[in-house]
C-alpha cells in the first residue's frame, strides 16, 4: 500500500529537519554555483554571472518553502513553532500568563461540569429496563395558559383510566424532609408518597420484601413503608429481618408504619429518596381538588 512509504518519509522530515534543512541549501549553493561557472565560460564577469546565476534559479526562500510543503508535515512544523512562540510569549509577561491559565481552568471546568450533567441527564441512559420507554408527563393550565410540571389528583385518575399509549402510569410527590424516630434520636430523611404503580412504571423489583399494593393507595390501607438501601444500611445494619418491623414518622401522616421492602442500591430516580410511604396515607383524596398539582407522573410506553 502507498502509504507506508509516505508515512516513513514524513516520520523521516519531521524527526531529521535540520539535517534536511541542510542538504537543500548544500543542493542550492551546488546550483547556483554551477550556473555561475556557466556563466563565467560564456563571457561574463565573476559578479556578473553570479548575479545572473541567482537571476535564474529564483527566489531561494520560496523554492525553500515549495521543498518544505512537499515534506506534508509543514502543518505540524509551523504548529510547533507557534507553541514555541506562544511559551516564549507567556514567559515573558507572568501576570498575562496567570490570567491566561486561570481563564482556561475556569473554563475547562465550567465544561467538565455541564458536560456531566447533560451526561448524567440526557446522555446516559437510566438504570431501568427499556429506559428509553420511560417517559414524564405533565399538563397545561387553561387558566394561565403555562405548563405545570405537575399533575392534579383528577386529571392522573383520567389519563390512567384512558390511556392507550402506556402500559401503566404512576406518580410520587418530590421528596421532602421528614422526621424519623430513632433509638438514638430524631434523624431527618428524604421522604416521597408514592402511588403503587410507580415501581411497575420504573420497572424496579425490591432487593427485600415488595412494593406497594393497589389497595394501599387507599386511605383505608395498610400503613406501608418501603425503605432505600442507604437508609437499611444506617439504620439497621443491612439486616435481612428488617421487613415487619415498624418505622415512627413524624409528619403529616404521622405515625408507624411497617417495612414491607427494600430497594436495591442506586435506586434514585427521579430524586434521591430514603423512605417511601404508601400513598393512601398522604392525607389527600385523589379525586379531589383538579386545581391542586401536587403529583410528578411518569409512565411506560407500551412496546
Amino acid at each position: 500500500m502507498n502509504w507506508q512509504p509516505k508515512l516513513r518519509s514524513r516520520i523521516r522530515a519531521l524527526l531529521r529537519k535540520r539535517e534536511l534543512d541542510a542538504e537543500m541549501d548544500e543542493e542550492m549553493r551546488s546550483h547556483i554555483e554551477m550556473r555561475t561557472q556557466a556563466n563565467i565560460a560564456a563571457g561574463m564577469k565573476p559578479d556578473e554571472a553570479r548575479f545572473a546565476a541567482l537571476r535564474q534559479f529564483g527566489w531561494a526562500e520560496t523554492i525553500k518553502e515549495e521543498c518544505r510543503e512537499q515534506r506534508g508535515v509543514r502543518w505540524l512544523e509551523d504548529l510547533i513553532q507557534d507553541v514555541r512562540f506562544g511559551a516564549r510569549q507567556l514567559g515573558k509577561n507572568p501576570g498575562f500568563t496567570a490570567v491566561a491559565v486561570l481563564t482556561l481552568a475556569l473554563g475547562i471546568g465550567a465544561n467538565t461540569a455541564i458536560f456531566s450533567v447533560v451526561n448524567a441527564v440526557l446522555l446516559r441512559p437510566l438504570p431501568y429496563p427499556d429506559a428509553d420507554r420511560l417517559m414524564t408527563l405533565w399538563e397545561r393550565s387553561p387558566r394561565r395558559g403555562v405548563e405545570q410540571e405537575r399533575v392534579s389528583g383528577p386529571d392522573f385518575i383520567e389519563w390512567r383510566a384512558q390511556s392507550r399509549s402506556f402500559q401503566d402510569i404512576g406518580f410520587w410527590n418530590s421528596p421532602s424532609d421528614f422526621n424519623l424516630a430513632t433509638s438514638n434520636g430524631v434523624v431527618k430523611v428524604q421522604c416521597a408518597y408514592v402511588f403503587s404503580s410507580l415501581f411497575n412504571v420504573l420497572g424496579v423489583k425490591p432487593l427485600l420484601g415488595r412494593t406497594f399494593l393497589p389497595e394501599e393507595d387507599l386511605r383505608e390501607g395498610n400503613r406501608a413503608a418501603v425503605i432505600g438501601y442507604d437508609l437499611w444500611q444506617r439504620r439497621f445494619n443491612g439486616e435481612a429481618n428488617v421487613i415487619g418491623r415498624t418505622l415512627t414518622v413524624d409528619s403529616y401522616g404521622r405515625g408507624d408504619y411497617t417495612i414491607v421492602g427494600v430497594m436495591p442500591p442506586g435506586f434514585q430516580f427521579p430524586a434521591p429518596c430514603d423512605l417511601c410511604l404508601a400513598y393512601g396515607w398522604m392525607g389527600v383524596r385523589l379525586d379531589e381538588r383538579r386545581s391542586a398539582h401536587w403529583y410528578q407522573v411518569f409512565a411506560r410506553l407500551k412496546p
